[in-house]
């Protein structure tokens, strides 16, 4: 039998006891003769945790260190999930990101990976072991700790699938895969059971948590078959297949838009920024580049720019905005955090007019102002005010999903 990947998020391995359901789960997908490699996140909130830790101890936590502390969250589950399997009679082996080979570029909190070597894993897996990996890190060529930023787990085992020439990657959640919006705020949100790659892309990059879209785009470029599924089905009988993009679809006209998914990102905030002058926004493009920072729905006319980007890159924003004042790039920038992007996702939206004016009328119809928008062929984002998200989240959700469910 092939290779299997399988990640468990936070809220999988959060607890003890869910650590021992989740060594039940790989030990009865090992006994039916499976190879398999298991990518965990840190428990539950740890991140989050260590993150106010370094907080109370550091003003400015250098991102060396902080990649230090944080790694130590994934280590933790990987070691104690291994003791659980081994209680289980099953044989495994835990390793860190830098002893599994995967190296990274230099950059902290935000590596991206440069290549897996992964023989210690190979050796593991000849020798009938269930290998352990901790996901979210690696290491870089000067042999330092770096972390992959939020989400990074899920690239972690996306990319070992890869390297490793694994069957498929299982990505377990606490939901039974991708939701057409977040069941927590759309009680009527509904499962996808089949999603093309492009439009998880979007709807990950756009808020939607199951999945990082780092990740999607890996599997897509690698052919890599992903399945989001629940660790807390026993049976697994739900989840969510990624699938090659599918031309026709008989319930729609040829050239209708279709909505797949409504989005919003509270932990995005939106950068506005006026240049000197409109050639040097080439300059804020390439910093934002060096530190792997997101630029979601750019929109700029002359010298004035607009988009969304993480809340917690906010400090990194700050230091390049001042250093390209002080060259003379930048006039002036502000970071609006009450407003807040709200993602209908689909396609065709270029090819019918109507998309744009059709999410704005229902927002309108609803009493929700719209602050800022943009529109691609994929998405329209449309900023709003924080307070009236999940308001908008629900009128767009009603309006073109409940009914037209494709």
């Amino acid at each position: 039998m092939g290779l299997i990947v399988q990640k468990f998020g936070g809220t999988s391995v959060g607890t003890p006891e869910r650590i021992r359901q989740v060594a039940k789960k790989i030990a009865k997908k090992y006994s039916e003769g499976h190879p398999l490699v298991v990518v965990v996140s840190a428990m539950g909130h740890t991140t989050d945790e260590l993150i106010t830790l370094a907080q109370q101890v550091s003003d400015q936590p250098p991102h060396r260190e902080m990649d230090m502390l944080l790694s130590a969250g994934e280590r933790i589950s990987m070691a104690l999930l291994s003791m659980a399997l081994v209680d289980c009679q099953i044989p495994a082996l835990s390793l860190t990101g830098s002893q599994s080979g995967i190296i990274t570029d230099q950059s902290h909190r935000r590596a991206r990976i440069r290549r897996i070597l992964g023989d210690r894993i190979r050796s593991a897996l000849a020798e009938k072991k269930v290998v352990i990996v901790a996901g979210f890190q690696g290491v870089s060529e000067t042999k330092e700790i770096t972390t992959l930023g939020r989400g990074g787990s899920d690239t972690s085992a996306v990319a070992l699938a890869v390297a490793l020439g694994a069957e498929r990657c299982e990505i377990f959640t606490d939901v039974h895969g991708v939701y057409s919006a977040d069941p927590r705020v759309v009680s009527s949100a509904f499962l996808w059971e089949k999603l093309p790659h492009d439009l998880m892309v979007e709807l990950a990059t756009r808020g939607a948590g199951v999945l990082h879209p780092r990740c999607v785009e890996l599997a897509k470029q690698n052919q890599m078959q992903l399945i989001v599924k629940n660790s807390l089905d026993p049976n697994e009988s739900m989840g969510t297949i990624l699938i090659q993009r599918q031309a026709g679809n008989s319930s729609l006209g040829m050239e209708e838009f279709r909505v797949v998914g409504v989005t919003s990102d509270k932990e995005k905030v939106l950068i506005r920024l006026r240049l000197t002058r409109p050639t040097v926004l080439g300059a804020v493009w390439e910093r934002s580049a060096q530190a792997h920072l997101s630029l979601i729905s750019p929109v700029f006319s002359g010298q004035d720019v607009s988009f969304y980007s993480e809340r917690d890159g906010d400090s990194e924003w700050k230091k390049i905005f001042d250093e390209l004042s002080s060259q003379g790039f930048v006039e002036s920038y502000e970071m609006v955090s009450e407003i807040v992007p709200v993602s209908v996702v689909g396609d065709r939206f270029s090819q019918d007019g109507s998309a744009l004016s059709e999410v704005i009328d229902v927002l309108s119809q609803s009493h929700i102002s719209v602050v800022s928008g943009s529109a691609s062929s994929l998405a329209i984002t449309l900023g709003v005010l924080i307070h009236q998200v999940d308001d908008a989240v629900r009128a767009l959700h009603a309006a073109f999903l409940e009914s037209k469910k494709v």
